[in-house]
């Protein structure tokens, strides 16, 4: 669970964040959607403890949070060591056959071998979104993560979300696709100027 109170940012002065309280819940996902500069990145940077808030409190356990940025990062280096070497710089040991079944769900799997600088947009964020759930935190960030993808992809990711969320994970996304937010999410909130709209921003899904 992720507690939100009285959280503001300012940026030169100018407040462009400021939720007064929100509550997310383990289990579901959360869709945040908004125009361009209205604070959606910067939430999750300061969830995800990237930036820091000016004022206000925030509970999270911040050991079982993962973000998946919009710019992927990585390391120099193949496919395969990107996905391994994250893991041992933890102590922690990921399986090659995991990272293998991933690859050949979204289709890359002779790409494994592969410089990341070669790689194209799309195939960067299909390896970029595989690290991310190789890392089964409870607590997943994620920044427009199918928006350089094509549909079949997209549905993949989709699909791997809402099985987080089965698992018992929260995931909070990021998306310009409000069809996307329809499809998957339990709650979607509008960020408009730092602030979120309950009227229009929550959509509660029926099953």
């Amino acid at each position: 669970m992720i507690k939100i109170k009285n959280l503001k940012k300012f940026y030169d002065n100018r407040l462009i964040l400021n939720i007064p309280e929100l509550i997310l819940e383990t289990g579901k996902i959360y869709s945040l959607i908004g125009r361009n500069g209205a604070g959606k990145s910067t939430l999750l940077n300061i969830l995800a403890g990237i930036l820091t808030s000016d004022e206000g409190k925030i509970e999270i356990d911040m050991n079982e949070v993962i973000l998946c940025s919009q710019e992927p990062m990585f390391f120099k280096g193949s496919v395969a060591y990107n996905l391994i070497e994250p893991f041992k710089l933890r102590d922690e040991k990921i399986e090659i056959s995991k990272i293998r079944e991933f690859l050949k769900i979204f289709g890359i799997s002779e790409l494994e071998t592969s410089l990341i600088s070669t790689l194209s947009g799309g195939e960067k964020a299909k390896v970029q979104f595989i690290r991310t759930v190789l890392y089964n935190k409870k607590i997943a960030f994620l920044d427009e993560p199918t928006a350089s993808l094509d549909k079949k992809s997209t549905a993949l990711v989709e699909d791997i979300i809402v099985k987080m969320k089965n698992e018992g994970k929260l995931i909070l996304i990021i998306t310009h696709d409000y069809e996307q937010a329809l499809r998957i999410s339990d709650a979607i909130f509008e960020i408009d100027e730092g602030n979120i709209l309950e009227k229009r921003g929550i959509y509660v899904k029926k099953n």
